[in-house]
């Protein structure tokens, strides 16, 4: 009788022991717990932002991008956010701060023609331009303050100062990923 009570504990434990381990692995409510993954967090917030964006809460967009951006550790994706936060400020009017977060998206991904479009704008509406231009133009170690000189002068209506500058740009620097852009740019001002 003994033997058949054992044989019948451990046949139940056996038949048992799936149901708790996958109730071992629910939270209280039911539910599955889940891992974390900060990257596809990031890139719901930052989809949740696109959508606020596009229905012109930039407010609440600002919000997601800003999530997104510190749920990030990849260069590239932080960039991207950084950019969209930017976006945000200028459309809130809030020049200084769109023109702090496109330089740092400019520092991170500095071959996207398109951070360097809205940082000048930046500078444009901020009303500071003229210093962004002469440190710009004053600075020869770094290569693609030709491209902020270029889309300033640009900007304000000195179109051919702009196209001597981003000339002069393709010519010291034919090899660069982003001369193909600067390119392209200098055919549609013609």
């Amino acid at each position: 009788m003994k033997l058949i009570c054992k044989i019948f504990i451990v046949i139940s434990i056996f038949c048992l022991l799936p149901t708790f381990a996958s109730s071992s692995m629910r939270g209280l409510d039911g539910y599955e717990w889940q891992k974390i993954d900060a990257r596809k967090n990031a890139r719901l917030h930052s989809n949740m932002g696109n959508i606020y964006f596009e229905e012109n809460n930039f407010i609440a967009a600002l919000k997601e991008y800003e999530i997104a951006y510190k749920l990030t550790q990849n260069s590239n994706e932080s960039a991207t956010y950084l950019y969209n936060i930017g976006r945000c400020f200028l459309k809130l009017q809030k020049y200084k701060e769109a023109k702090n977060v496109l330089k740092g998206a400019i520092n991170k991904d500095c071959i996207n023609m398109t951070y360097y479009d809205a940082y000048t704008d930046a500078c444009i509406k901020s009303k500071t331009y003229e210093y962004e231009l002469k440190k710009a133009i004053s600075d020869y170690e770094n290569p693609y303050n030709r491209i902020i000189a270029g889309l300033i002068y640009y900007k304000i209506g000195k179109k051919s100062t702009a196209k001597a500058v981003f000339d002069e740009f393709i010519n010291m620097y034919p090899k660069m990923i982003i001369t193909e852009d600067v390119k392209s740019l200098l055919k549609k001002m013609n």
